[in-house]
Parts: C-alpha cells; sequence; structure tokens
C-alpha cells in the first residue's frame, strides 16, 4: 500500500530533499557557489559562474530535458587608427553553445520487515533515509562528476564505486550524457612524456608537473579562467585546484624535499586565511597559484595494456583514436571556473527531488526509494578559431607506483 500525504506535504519534503543535498558533503557540492545576495544570474536559475561547478536550474519549473548554456568570445579585431574608415571593419559578436541532458535516477531500500526491526536496536527506516538522501546520492553525484571531468571512467573498481565500468551496457545511462575525451589543449603528461602513449614508469607526478602546468596555462592562448568565488577575500589572486589521486599524491610527497613541501603547505595556509571555505579543509598544498588536493574518491586509473581514447591534434571536433597505456597511469583532473555544469529539473510531483515509502508483503516491509532529476556534464565550448575545448578544466596524466601490501 502506497503511503498517502498531501500535496503540501509533498512539497515540504522534497524541498527538505533538495536541501539536504545540497548541503551533502560531497565534491560538486564544495565546488559551487551560489550567487551573491540581491544578484541574480541568468535570472536566478543559476548558480555563480566563477566557480568550478555551475548549478543549472532552468528546467525546474518548466518542460525539458536540456539545458543550454551560451558564451560569447572574446574580441580580438584590429583597431581602426586615426582617420580610416571603421565601415566595414567592425566585428561581429562571436558565440557558442554548450548543452546537456537531465534524466530521472532512483534508487531504493528494503528496510525489512517487522521482525528485522525487532532484532536491532536501530530505526532501520531512517537508516534507510539518511543512507540514500546523503551518502548515497553524494557519491555517485561526485562519481558521475569525476568520471564527466576526467573524460573517461578508467579500471578502477572496489565494493564502495557506483558506477559500473565503462563496457558494462548500463554505464552510458548512468551518466546521461556522454563521457568525452580531454581535448588536446587540455590534456598534459608527467615526467618527460609528451603524449599518452609515451608515459612509462618514470614519468610519475611532482612538483615539475605543476612548474609545466602552470607555465602552460599563463601561455595559453585560451587559458581556462581561474575560479572566481564571491567568498574569496583575497582580491581577485588567481586560483586553480587540482585533484590528485593517492598514489599521484603519495608520489608527490615522497619526491618533495621537506623544504619545498613545508613551503607548499604554508602556502595552502596564506591562501586560505580569512576565508573558511571547504576547499582548504585537510591536507593540502599550493604551489603557484595552484592548490593541489588528495581526492580520496573514485581514482580514474588505466592499468598497463588497457586503450584509452585520446584526441587527436588535428580535430577541430574532438575525434579521438585509441592508445594503450604502457604502464599504469592515473589521471588527476586540475580545475578552473565553469568546469562542470549540474543541470536539474523536475518531476511528475514539482521538484527535483522525491521520497516514497511503500508498505509491501502485507504491510509486513517497508521498502523506501528516492528519486532526482538531474544530469552533469563537463562544459565544452568551440573557440573562435572553430576549436572545441574543454572550458574549465585540464586533465593530467602520470605514471604510479605500484604500492604493495
Amino acid at each position: 500500500m502506497t503511503q498517502v500525504t498531501s500535496a503540501q506535504a509533498n512539497k515540504v519534503l522534497q524541498a527538505a530533499l533538495f536541501t539536504e543535498a545540497m548541503r551533502a558533503n560531497s565534491l560538486v557540492n564544495m565546488l559551487t557557489e551560489e550567487a551573491p545576495k540581491g544578484v541574480k544570474v541568468n535570472g536566478g536559475k543559476q548558480t555563480s559562474a566563477g566557480a568550478p561547478v555551475v548549478r543549472v536550474t532552468d528546467l525546474a519549473k518548466q518542460a525539458g530535458d536540456e539545458v543550454e548554456m551560451q558564451i560569447f568570445h572574446q574580441l580580438s579585431g584590429r583597431p581602426t587608427m586615426g582617420d580610416r574608415k571603421i565601415t566595414g571593419r567592425l566585428e561581429s559578436l562571436s558565440q557558442a553553445s554548450f548543452s546537456l541532458k537531465i534524466n530521472q535516477t532512483r534508487h531504493g531500500v528494503d528496510a525489512g520487515g517487522k521482525m528485522s526491526q525487532k532484532r536491532t536496536k536501530h530505526d532501520l527506516r531512517a537508516t534507510a533515509r539518511t543512507l540514500l538522501a546523503d551518502g548515497y546520492y553524494g557519491r555517485l553525484v561526485d562519481q558521475r562528476a569525476m568520471v564527466q571531468l576526467a573524460g573517461a571512467r578508467g579500471d578502477f573498481s572496489a565494493p564502495d564505486i557506483i558506477l559500473p565500468l565503462a563496457d558494462d551496457p548500463e554505464f552510458s545511462d548512468i551518466l546521461i550524457n556522454p563521457v568525452t575525451a580531454p581535448t588536446y589543449d587540455r590534456h598534459f603528461f608527467g615526467g618527460d612524456a609528451t603524449s599518452f602513449g609515451s608515459l612509462d614508469s618514470a614519468d610519475k607526478f611532482g612538483l615539475g608537473a605543476v612548474d609545466n602546468l602552470a607555465l602552460f596555462i599563463s601561455e595559453m592562448a585560451s587559458p581556462i579562467q581561474p575560479i572566481r568565488m564571491v567568498s574569496d577575500p583575497s582580491g581577485g589572486e588567481p586560483l586553480y585546484v587540482l585533484y590528485v589521486s593517492p598514489r599521484q599524491w603519495h608520489d608527490f610527497y615522497t619526491s618533495s624535499s621537506a623544504k619545498d613541501w613545508q613551503a607548499m603547505v604554508t602556502a595552502a595556509l596564506e591562501r586560505s586565511k580569512g576565508w573558511n571555505h571547504p576547499i582548504f579543509k585537510g591536507e593540502s598544498a599550493m604551489w603557484r597559484g595552484i592548490l593541489i588536493k588528495q581526492y580520496k574518491g573514485m581514482p580514474i586509473r588505466f592499468n598497463q595494456g588497457s586503450t584509452v581514447d585520446v584526441c587527436t591534434s588535428n580535430s577541430a571536433t574532438g575525434v579521438t583514436t585509441q592508445v594503450t597505456a604502457a604502464t599504469t597511469i592515473d589521471r588527476a583532473v586540475l580545475l578552473g571556473g565553469q568546469a562542470l555544469a549540474n543541470a536539474f529539473g523536475s518531476g511528475a510531483e514539482g521538484g527535483a527531488f522525491n521520497m516514497h515509502e511503500e508498505k509491501t508483503d502485507h504491510e509486513n516491509s517497508t521498502e523506501l526509494s528516492i528519486s532526482w532529476i538531474g544530469g552533469l556534464e563537463k562544459i565544452r565550448f568551440a573557440g573562435k578559431d572553430g576549436m572545441l575545448q574543454d572550458h574549465g578544466v585540464i586533465a593530467l596524466d602520470t605514471a604510479v607506483s605500484l604500492v604493495t601490501r
């Protein structure tokens, strides 16, 4: 028998679920910043555009399963000097668009029957709701986000990983939006490697890789924009965040001198002064405007012998070729502003989130499920030259140490 609630109670529950999900301790939530008070971005349907994750709710109050974003390119035409006529020399506004789809995601729990509840002192119904709305939702969203940002699922698997491997028949449905390999100018490598195929066991993550990233960002014709959050008290000092796997962090720590490590830890502490943002919580290091953090979720790892999609250098549309990994490789992601879009829509009940509870087996057992309408995708735009670019993320592939027990 389905539990019956009033329409008003259902709306309150949906709002509470949405608020709870947006406050959950997840990577995606931490990298999202609300628009400043008194300021409406995109009519109030979009969070602050300077954060790595942009939350879009265009479809929360209207029908549809796709969200579109636009970007206007910087003006770059020659100026008109002296008395030379400006007629015929005006520059046209140039723009590119990006879209992502949303879909319904559901997951449920059987909270057990009356005897199951009698055998434990815990409230199984309340426990099931907590595990669904907080733990399960946040973990799934973070795993989807990391795969989108990295442009690959990788080979790592563990009992606590929700996402199946990419060759699973349900993988594409669960991701909702296609996973696209890093564009050529947003893909870098550790050590002296210049391509994915040339990575060998010596090309591990270290301070030199961070130096290279900082240099490339400063020299890029169309660099990714730094993170700009309203709450940042630094006055616009550039900030990027580089998420590395535990094995990359291990190689980083063991290869750095004590003096360099102390300097990087001190720099991270200095940058965080006056800014109580969770991005600085836990162990971190900072070098040349790049905050290095260890991501302890699902690492993007390619085992030796795996075939990986890599964008070709001469493709304006992101055409890929498959390359075989010559060693075990982990992928780090460097984030700037507007790296990932996180879109929400509304379901039949009128909200982005919903929880359903019903009695089964002649009202002996209780089943609970949550559902939400949403989708995530890495933001990509075609530049003014027509070349497709990942907008706010850079992938960094390095070999990793094979630590044994």
